[in-house]
């Protein structure tokens, strides 16, 4: 399960299904944007936190999740909170450089680049590793 929140998450996991479905045929794959993240959050917490049911029906109960966004993962973990699906959670998002870095560079260090989506996918899948087109 694919999930972003954020142009430029949307762009990396878009990407990112996109090949998975061409050279994974038979992989299920769902893709989900957030457009507010505070949907997220535990019922009853936020006005648009979704209801638990509707909450299993978008991200499953069972399936890995890969959640990209341009905020930082820790607040995604918080929000969650009691709701947060435990270690099938991956998060990717915001890592501060330190210093002054290349758009390319920076999409590295928050694993949004092709080739670390890649292989996160496919280690995630089970897969063989590949080298990216």
């Amino acid at each position: 399960m694919l999930a972003s929140a954020g142009d430029l998450p949307a762009e990396a996991l878009t990407t990112l299904a996109r090949r998975l479905r061409a050279e994974r045929s038979g992989l299920r794959l769902r893709y989900v944007h957030v457009h507010d993240l505070t949907a997220l959050a535990e019922d009853g917490t936020r006005p648009l936190a979704l209801a638990p049911d509707a909450f299993a029906r978008h991200f499953g109960t069972r399936a890995l999740i890969v959640l990209a966004t341009s905020g930082h993962p820790a607040d995604i973990h918080a929000l969650l909170g009691r709701r947060h699906p435990g270690p099938r959670l991956t998060v990717l998002g915001y890592r501060d450089p330190g210093r002054p870095v290349s758009q390319t560079r920076l999409r590295q260090l928050c694993g949004l680049d092709d080739s670390g989506l890649w292989r996160l996918a496919t280690t995630l899948t089970g897969t063989p590793k590949e080298i990216p087109a």
